[in-house]
């Protein structure tokens, strides 16, 4: 055992004397063995970061995923491409956050502690499973390799690093309210964890963010959004989170006191389910590893963990009233809060029932495949409902309700009359995503009249969040309902040649052939013509004898669009007698996408500085 091994298992043993020490109330040994824990978790990662830079061969997962050839920070980012590495970097992230939990609540929140440090000793446990220190002399035969795998050119993007390491700080941050949650429903005191739930929605919403870009520019994989079984499972635990903060919102005021910490219970479960996905072997999804030893153990946690949270809810006894609303008017906050957290969580179960139960068919021999015409009929009544809900919430008490009513009405019927008349289902969001849209404005405006900076900085942070809720569904709606491709076929002698198709217009400029190695990499120079526009672009296609076919597009970003152009590489026996295809992909508007994402993000930004702000003039 090497010594990021045994700081492994010093990290494992810490965890678990903590959170025995904390049972027994032993609170003073409990803090310093989680000071041990934190510092011995930290060194472990440290060791293995070292071993990534300095290729240290000797341990099998450097050998794995690390090379010479890879600069230092591809060196460091392939660290957290393979099972072990996440494994230990979720294991890591959770006992620091715990620690640090801890040490700001000191013996304020002991029980909170106690389930957080079990979890911790459980992420450890399955980190030791897989055993991330492993030595490669182990194997039979095995000698100490002058060379590594290093990790597919198609991963070496910046965005990769972002992607993968937002996501479990995304895991990390739900721990906390998942514990502090168990910890009230058996034990009563204080929930007060609507920060850490914000921070692991900003982490999530990063990292699905940065994937769409990823995915859209760089892997080929057509469009931001697939309905993998990975992006399912993860929009269902982004959508009880959103529920969660919108239970927390009321439950200051006696509302939801079971359901909101059910549901920060069942977000950290779906961080669980994520893994359990990618890690099971029976998903068909792109993010998939190849089935792991921890798979029974993760199966084991999710169900007991549903099973526990929700005896517990219902053992805890009847939810204490709710204060009446002010108004007898329907669409009093107390009514909209209701609907809306129970749409997000219908959206949710669709979210997690596509890819179950398509897994669960599959198990009993069934060859079933869940498209996306299974989740629009589900998800577009929904998320209509949704909308407008969301529209209606925040005029409210600002514009006389019947007034409301009949605007709402008047979107309403528009909404109906564009399901009658278009036979493209994703045109029915149109109107109500417009309806968010202008009573956001309307809003904002509004309350550019408050003079309490931190109420001023909340409100604005609330507004952008539903903002940018407003412009995902216009850019997504518009950008995949009005996409255009176009297909444009040469010969290798028509270099020069102009053609045109959709208003997209492309000039062959260059192609060829280079051998890199065993690897082929064909590329294509052109010039893309759109509008007024003349762009000098690039398009590759790899065939690698380590890593399969790669390709990667070349994007043009505009105002009004984004183009992306694929090359439809061909096999190396072809090369003498083929042509060059290409695919040109045409995604109007879909920028409105990427700005509503900038804005969810930098709301809550804001609602995070304005609690910051309250909190230090207290």
């Amino acid at each position: 055992m090497n010594i990021g091994g045994l700081l492994l298992y010093i990290g494992f043993v810490s965890t678990l004397l903590t959170t025995i020490f904390l049972f027994f109330k032993w609170t003073r040994i409990g803090l310093w063995t989680a000071r041990i824990a934190a510092l011995s978790t930290t060194l472990s990662l440290l060791f293995m970061a070292y071993a990534f830079v300095t290729l240290d061969f000797s341990i099998y997962y450097v050998w794995q995923f690390s090379s010479s050839s890879l600069p230092i920070f591809y060196r460091l980012a392939s660290m957290i491409v393979g099972e072990s590495g996440t494994y230990l970097l979720w294991a890591w992230l959770s006992t620091l956050l715990t620690f640090i939990y801890m040490e700001n609540r000191k013996r304020r929140a002991v029980f909170d502690c106690i389930y957080a440090f079990g979890i911790c000793t459980f992420l450890l446990f399955l980190t030791i499973i897989v055993d991330p220190f492993r030595s490669i002399f182990l194997t039979e035969g095995a000698t100490l390799p002058t060379a590594g795998n290093a990790i597919s050119p198609a991963l070496m993007d910046i965005l990769m690093p972002i992607h993968i390491l937002t996501a479990f700080v995304a895991y990390a941050f739900a721990l906390i309210p998942a514990a502090s949650s168990i910890a009230y429903l058996t034990h009563g005191g204080r929930l007060d964890v609507r920060n850490q739930l914000r921070l692991s929605w900003l982490s999530l919403s990063i990292c699905m963010v940065v994937g769409g870009i990823w995915a859209n520019r760089m892997l080929g994989w057509n469009g931001f959004w697939q309905w993998d079984p990975i992006q399912s499972i993860t929009l269902g635990t982004w959508l009880l989170l959103t529920a969660a903060l919108h239970a927390a919102a009321r439950f200051r005021r006696g509302e939801y006191q079971r359901l909101y910490p059910l549901l920060s219970i069942f977000s950290f479960i779906g961080c669980i389910q994520i893994t359990f996905v990618a890690r099971s072997g029976i998903y068909d999804s792109i993010h998939s590893y190849l089935h792991s030893s921890t798979t029974p153990f993760l199966f084991g946690f999710i169900l007991i963990a549903m099973i526990a949270s929700i005896l517990l809810v219902f053992l805890r006894g009847e939810e204490r009233e709710s204060k009446p609303a002010s108004t007898l008017s329907v669409l009093a906050p107390q009514n909209t809060f209701y609907f809306t957290i129970l749409i997000l969580i219908i959206l949710a179960f669709v979210s997690f029932w596509g890819p179950n139960i398509q897994a669960l068919l599959r198990l009993m021999g069934y060859k079933t495949v869940i498209s996306s015409s299974f989740y629009n009929t589900f998800l577009y009544p929904l998320t209509i409902a949704l909308a407008y809900l969301t529209g209606l919430c925040i005029v409210y008490g600002r514009v006389r309700t019947r007034r409301i009513a009949y605007v709402t009405v008047l979107f309403i019927i528009a909404t109906i009359l564009l399901d009658l008349t278009i036979p493209d289902d994703a045109i029915i969001v149109l109107p109500p995503a417009l309806f968010i849209l202008g009573n956001v404005l309307f809003k904002m405006i509004r309350d550019l009249r408050l003079k309490s900076r931190v109420a001023s900085l909340h409100l604005t942070g609330i507004d952008l969040i539903h903002l940018g809720f407003g412009l995902v569904l216009l850019g997504s709606v518009i950008a995949s309902s009005f996409a255009v491709t176009s297909s444009f076929s040469y010969s290798f002698e028509d270099e020069g040649v102009y053609k045109e198709a959709d208003g997209v217009g492309v000039k062959l400029l260059d192609f060829r052939v280079e051998k890199i190695g065993s690897d082929w990499l064909q590329i294509v120079d052109l010039e893309l013509f759109y509008g007024d526009t003349r762009e000098s672009m690039t398009t590759t296609y790899m065939k690698s004898r380590q890593f399969g076919f790669i390709s990667r597009p070349a994007v043009r970003y505009g105002m009004l669009s984004n183009i992306i152009v694929d090359m439809e590489g061909m096999l190396p026996c072809r090369l003498e007698t083929g042509g060059v295809e290409l695919v040109v992909r045409r995604y109007p508007l879909l920028n409105l996408l990427w700005i509503g994402c900038v804005f969810l993000i930098g709301g809550l930004l804001l609602t995070l500085a304005a609690e910051f702000m309250h909190k230090r003039r207290r």
